[in-house]
């Protein structure tokens, strides 16, 4: 039992409500095309959003991305990536 909500909306103007995501599938371009998508700014707008317990997720494993996640306040792991990815992270909000 879910609820998918998808919104067209630019990424860094989104108005990100507090507390309601249980899931965030980042999906990005990576740092060197998109480098706005990836700052502590953004992070921290997207830790805000998630529900205490709930999990964001992303393709990356750049380690400055992990520790921008884990400077807004993630609980960060590594884990396996997808076929011709070796490594991806997922970050918890506890």
């Amino acid at each position: 039992n879910f609820q998918l909500k998808k919104a067209q909306a630019d990424f860094l103007e989104f108005d990100y409500p507090k507390e309601t995501f249980d899931l965030i599938y980042f999906d990005a371009f990576g740092a060197r095309v998109q480098p706005e998508l990836w700052t502590e700014e953004l992070f921290e707008k997207l830790f805000q959003s998630i529900k205490s317990g709930g999990m964001l997720t992303t393709y990356s494993s750049k380690g400055s991305v992990r520790r921008a996640l884990i400077s807004v306040g993630f609980r960060v792991e590594k884990r396996p990536g997808p076929p011709g990815k070796r490594e991806m992270l997922v970050a918890f909000k506890n």
